[in-house]
């Protein structure tokens, strides 16, 4: 049994915890503190979506790949990287690497068909291989030369020349590139 002093305090602790249940789901802040907005989702502005070709450009690639794929000619050794793909507009180029596993002279041709000049690259870490290089090359022919080459990563890029206010040195579209490197030299 307990007694009248006992009752009061188990009445008090029964208050208080239906108090504190009852607030529990409160929120308080002072006045200095920043109010949550309403809806706290975030949401950024859609991204614009990439231009699409149309497909006569499309299909003007894809011709001119072949006539850079044919231009690049057989290889003649073991390759080690080849890649193609369109030079012309925003964000394209050609650009791969590959690691050489024996130091020697190496074979690189590229071609380019449908742009008027590209830009080619070809580096290699300068402390252990060949410091970068470059060269623009006329579409109009294929271009090879031999380099030495050291073991450790290979890089090759080759992109559309542009003027200084970035515009492209054709306007037409359809302009792309291939290259490759044999092993031998």
């Amino acid at each position: 049994m307990v007694g009248h002093g006992g009752t009061r305090t188990v009445a008090l602790l029964l208050a208080g915890l239906l108090l504190a249940a009852g607030l529990s789901g409160c929120q308080y802040t002072d006045a200095g503190d920043p109010r949550p907005a309403a809806g706290t989702t975030r949401s950024s502005p859609p991204r614009a979506p990439l231009p699409t070709k149309d497909q006569a450009t499309v299909a003007l690639e894809a011709s001119n790949l072949v006539t850079a794929r044919k231009l690049l000619g057989a290889a003649s050794g073991a390759v080690i990287l080849e890649d193609s793909g369109t030079v012309g507009g925003a964000g394209s180029g050609v650009g791969k690497s590959a690691r050489i596993e024996d130091a020697g002279s190496y074979t690189l041709t590229a071609a380019c068909v449908g742009a008027s000049d590209v830009h080619l690259v070809i580096a290699q870490d300068p402390r252990i291989g060949l410091a970068p290089q470059d060269q623009t090359i006329d579409c109009a022919t294929s271009y090879s030369r031999v380099v030495q080459l050291q073991p450790g990563s290979v890089n090759v890029q080759i992109l559309e020349m542009r003027d200084y206010s970035g515009a492209s040195a054709t306007s037409t579209g359809g302009g792309v590139a291939a290259v490759r490197i044999t092993a031998g030299g």
